[in-house]
């Protein structure tokens, strides 16, 4: 049986994961010509604040011509 402290610190290190693979693709796809905007969402639950983050990519000034963006977001 997995414990809690065990549960939490699995969280936190695929938590960590995820953030470093999205600044490398924040990164990859601003040397590409594309800006990203990231908002943040927040909704209240009776366990307090519950974040979620909408991510969506356009052309930068300057981009590329070959580049073409399909859809609204990654």
């Amino acid at each position: 049986m997995i414990t809690r402290i065990a549960r939490q610190k699995d969280a936190k290190q695929r938590l960590s994961m995820a953030l470093r693979q999205l600044n490398d693709a924040v990164r990859d796809l601003h040397k590409s010509g594309l800006d990203v905007e990231i908002m943040e969402l927040t909704m209240l639950t009776s366990r307090g604040d519950m974040k979620q983050f909408d991510i969506r990519t356009y052309r930068a000034e300057g981009a590329p011509p070959d580049l073409k963006l399909v859809g609204d977001g990654l």
